[in-house]
């Protein structure tokens, strides 16, 4: 007799009949065992006679491979075991993407913040173009505020400009990626992927934010996620930062707000409030980040529409500071 098929749940798993031909990663271990956990569990009020046991222990340990395997598959991928797990998952599936080439790394967002008063207005949008050498961006967030001043919803498109911000950086030069220090992409390219020293080096030169070692270790890798040519070794090692912080919870399973399916984690900063990264483990992505207060009210939200190399970029515009401002002046 085949004792899997005794249980209607492992019947259905050994149905699938999966058949993976690569050893498990270290996000499909920790699933796979999570999952047997909770399906070889049994109450204490209701455990079973010891014979009971010595019959249902061999059938849960020849399950064991099946449910493995059938992770691995993607069967029970809505079903994973901690944010650690999955933020893994994601730096496994990191490692295996490519980043392409190009002169820019083109970064597409939608933003939503209540700060600014546009919540009539709703989100506004902002591309980034970057090389080594030129940073150009196209924001809405100058006609989401004067939308939101005249009680308007719809958004002027004449101060919607392509901006030049080149030799923004502090001593000139274009500004880096991540948050703050910045980091050009030669430097970039130069940090570890090994994670302990990888989170270390994040904070280097980083000055004091006030709230703690964590949360500046946190904002750089996921700045540097959400909107940098980060190489996939390197983003690997981020989710991997990432992972081995402490108090980050798994939410569960949402949607971005551009209607992407997504796995929701949390980390609790005391002074802050709390932030969510919406990510897809099977790829990689960090789609969304959404800060919220105590309450559970979203205070920033920044979703990642689209991000990658470009050969091109758009000719920068004249500044235009709004309805009768002079197109030389700078804003």
């Amino acid at each position: 007799m085949n004792l899997m098929t005794e249980d209607p749940t492992l019947r259905r798993l050994a149905g699938a009949n999966p058949a993976p031909n690569a050893p498990l990663s270290t996000a499909e271990m920790a699933r796979a065992e999570a999952t047997l956990g909770r399906i070889t569990a049994r109450p204490e009020a209701t455990r079973s006679p010891a014979t009971s046991r010595r019959r249902w222990w061999p059938r849960a340990a020849a399950a064991g491979t099946a449910l493995a395997a059938v992770i691995a598959a993607g069967v029970l991928g809505t079903a994973p075991a901690s944010a650690e797990a999955v933020l893994l998952e994601a730096a496994d599936s990191a490692a295996t993407q490519t980043v392409g080439d190009g002169e820019f790394w083109y970064v597409h967002e939608q933003v939503v913040d209540s700060g600014m008063g546009t919540d009539e207005v709703g989100p506004y949008e902002r591309e980034v173009w970057r090389s080594r050498d030129t940073f150009l961006i196209k924001s809405e967030e100058s006609a989401a505020l004067a939308a939101a001043e005249h009680g308007e919803s719809l958004l002027d498109p004449a101060l919607v400009r392509v901006r030049d911000l080149s030799d923004a950086a502090e001593g000139g030069g274009a500004p880096g990626f991540g948050g703050n220090p910045q980091y050009t992409w030669d430097e970039l390219d130069d940090l570890p992927t090994d994670p302990a020293t990888l989170a270390e080096r994040l904070t280097l030169g980083l000055p004091a934010s006030g709230h703690g070692h964590d949360w500046d270790v946190w904002s750089q890798a996921v700045s540097l996620l959400q909107g940098s040519p980060a190489r996939p070794e390197l983003r690997r090692a981020l989710w991997q930062v990432l992972a081995g912080l402490p108090d980050v919870e798994l939410v569960g399973r949402t949607s971005d707000s551009a209607g992407r399916d997504a796995t929701a984690i949390r980390a609790d900063f005391a002074d802050l409030g709390r932030e969510e990264l919406l990510l897809d483990p099977a790829n990689g992505a960090l789609l969304e980040t959404r800060l919220s207060d105590r309450q559970g009210n979203v205070l920033l939200s920044t979703t990642v529409l689209d991000q990658g190399p470009r050969d091109t970029a758009p000719a920068a515009e004249p500044p235009l500071c709004g309805p009768g401002s002079v197109p030389a002046r700078s804003c």
